[in-house]
């Protein structure tokens, strides 16, 4: 299944149980519901396939629509209730073109709060003028989107917090961790400062004249439509925001944080069920990298009372310690490829990147080299690889730099 058949999937889907399911039942026919989705979902692969006959039963009475509700919700709106009684609502938010977050709508008696913000993107404001709706249809919650009375962001990262002004305007205060904030409030002196670093990580990696400066403004241009937006709460770690704690858990992002609410961890993009969240270097960013990674994984880890963790995208986890114990390993064998792939010759980080990740495309090409340069970093902090033309550094202020296994 391609990335974009999935997606087109996924937004059939989500209008067609609108249809059945946010309404009377009889505005679909099963006939109706199969000829809209099943040529998507036979390119989507067989789990759609089977969503398909899930939701056709349903529409035709052979099976409970509560159960169907239960499991996937209604356009990929599902709630959650915690030990403690209060309902975590997922809003799958498309917030950039086949690209989906999470966005978590907590309640408790009279407060609602959103945890992450969407985007600015027309697909972010149609998932959530279509997630209200099935909010007063199936929960029996109208207008709960617009007494919303604060937003905390999980970390300083676009897809996460680039609507926060929207929510800020109509009354809500931000939240959002200290070591994040300048994103979010100094937007405009962060892209230039993180672009300066990001110049000289792609200079001493390998990368050409001409494709550094592509990715350069690459980056930059991606950033362009954002704004500054106050920030109304520092968070450290241990706060309690909202009811629920803030756990800081730098790697990913500097400051990227878990929030839990009774026995509910909302993990945004640390922990993943299925993929491992991006790794960069700490040379672009100061609290990132592996080290601050693994640390905050294993902080997780001794969190004690968690019965489901909710990410940030893709689907919940339900063996949260299961999960990172995964994650871990998955980095420490790529460690390992690393350290094999320098071993027969001195390399680049661009080398390495090339290696492990092939051809990449567009933004892709950032992505790969900072992965690599994580893992580069790690084992060079540890004298697992090593610098193998000290000479350069003598000779230039910003060399290509060679590494070899040690």
């Amino acid at each position: 299944m391609g990335r974009a058949d999935h997606h087109r999937f996924r937004r059939k889907l989500a209008e067609v149980e609108e249809g059945a399911l946010a309404g009377p039942t009889a505005a679909v026919v099963e006939a109706e519901a199969r000829a809209a989705l099943a040529p998507l979902a036979d390119a989507a692969g067989a789990a759609a396939q089977a969503r398909v006959d899930d939701l056709a039963a349903v529409i035709a009475g052979r099976r409970p629509r509560s159960d169907y509700v239960g499991a996937h919700g209604v356009a990929g709106v599902r709630r959650f209730t915690t030990a403690g009684g209060r309902s975590i609502t997922l809003l799958p938010i498309e917030t950039f073109p086949d690209h989906v977050n999470n966005v978590y709508l907590v309640r408790d008696r009279d407060r609602a709060f959103l945890f992450d913000a969407g985007s600015l993107f027309g697909t972010a404001r149609r998932d959530f003028e279509r997630a209200a709706r099935v909010l007063a249809a199936v929960h029996g919650d109208p207008g709960v989107l617009d007494r919303v009375e604060d937003v905390i962001v999980s970390h300083g990262h676009i897809d996460h917090h680039a609507a926060v002004g929207r929510w800020r305007k109509q009354g809500a205060r931000v939240h959002v961790h200290e070591l994040d904030a300048r994103v979010v409030s100094s937007f405009a002196e962060r892209v230039v400062v993180t672009a300066r670093a990001l110049r000289q990580f792609l200079q001493a990696a390998g990368v050409d004249d001409r494709q550094r400066g592509e990715l350069e403004q690459m980056y930059v241009m991606s950033k362009a439509a954002y704004r500054s937006v106050p920030v109304d709460r520092l968070l450290t770690d241990g706060a309690v925001v909202c009811g629920a704690v803030a756990h800081h858990v730098a790697g990913h992002c500097p400051g990227q944080i878990c929030l839990q609410v009774d026995d509910v961890l909302l993990t945004a993009d640390h922990v993943l069920p299925r993929i491992t969240p991006h790794q960069a270097p700490e040379s672009i960013t100061p609290s990132t990298g592996l080290d601050h990674y693994f640390e905050s994984l294993e902080k997780i880890r001794r969190v004690g009372g968690i019965a489901l963790a909710l990410p940030g995208h893709e689907e919940p986890i339900a063996r949260l310690a299961d999960r990172i114990g995964e994650i871990e390993a998955f980095h420490r064998t790529r460690l390992d490829e690393v350290r094999a792939i320098c071993r027969s010759e001195p390399r680049t980080v661009c080398d390495v990147a090339q290696a492990l990740f092939g051809d990449q495309q567009g933004y892709g090409r950032i992505l790969a080299y900072e992965e690599a340069g994580a893992h580069v970093e790690f084992l060079a902090r540890r004298g697992l690889v090593e610098v193998a033309n000290l000479e350069a550094f003598d000779k230039e202020q910003n060399p290509v730099v060679l590494y070899r296994a040690a």
